[in-house]
């Protein structure tokens, strides 16, 4: 469900990472069930309102620390 609506929307799963999409700019990295975006902020929101309206979820806002392992 998750691959079939990012692929939908133009990005590619990372071969690298099966939890990384990329595409036009923009980087979502899916944690169980958490996502973090990445993109020029201009861009930022229009990406948040497809989210938003494919899934009930709520915005957290930036982030200002990320730990990856």
């Amino acid at each position: 469900m998750v691959k079939k609506f990012f692929k939908s929307i133009g990005l590619k799963l990372v071969d690298a990472d099966p939890n990384l999409f990329i595409g036009n700019e923009i980087y979502i990295l899916l944690f169980v069930n958490n996502m973090l975006i990445i993109r020029k902020h201009r861009h930022l929101n229009i990406m948040k309102i497809r989210i938003l309206r494919e899934w009930r979820c709520k915005d957290l806002g930036s982030i200002e620390v990320f730990i990856g392992f």
